[in-house]
């Protein structure tokens, strides 16, 4: 749907007026919001190209929480973790530095266009596994033959698959009992 805008060139008290009508130019995105999936404790930028922003205003907003973060330059949101810049021209960023966990979510930029024009891109956090030693087998011996209880315990997200290997880099293979084969 078209916009139109109406210049008065020239009014005066005849009943005549010359006018100039031109269409007014909407925002539009110059391309889609990224998805990015960032280990948890670095930086990630979110970047939102506008053209033909004119006055209207752009905002960044977490969706999932309906928080706003900030309106053009302005920060809403008291996390000195999120700031966003302009390059003067057509480019928003949101930059989330030493992203955490509860980071995770969908972002949205948004034009204050009637009806508002957005788009939105996703951050999904991971955190690398990690061996927790102190509740893990370490250092167990047994005779040949005999039987060993291994127990290894990690986390990260997504949950960390544990899989046993032997020295010679073949794996272990359990029956349905449990037992080896």
């Amino acid at each position: 749907m078209a916009a139109w805008k109406l210049t008065v060139l020239f009014a005066a008290v005849l009943p005549l007026c010359l006018c100039q009508i031109t269409p007014e130019v909407l925002p539009e995105f110059l391309g889609p919001l990224e998805n990015h999936t960032v280990i948890q404790g670095r930086d990630v930028f979110f970047t939102c190209v506008v053209n033909h922003l004119q006055s209207y205003k752009v905002a960044w907003i977490k969706s999932d929480s309906r928080a706003i973060l900030a309106i053009h330059t302005h920060m809403v949101a008291h996390n000195n973790r999120i700031s966003v810049t302009h390059n003067g021209h057509n480019t928003w960023k949101l930059h989330v530095s030493n992203v955490q966990k509860n980071d995770s979510g969908t972002y949205m930029c948004q034009v204050n266009t009637d009806p508002m024009r957005s788009q939105m891109g996703y951050m999904k956090v991971v955190i690398p596994p990690d061996i927790m030693d102190d509740e893990s087998a370490d250092g167990m011996v047994t005779h040949e033959g005999g039987n060993i209880r291994l127990r290894c315990v990690a986390t990260g997200l997504p949950k960390p698959i544990v899989t046993w290997k032997r020295e010679d880099g073949r794996n272990i293979i359990l029956r349905e009992d449990g037992q080896k084969q």
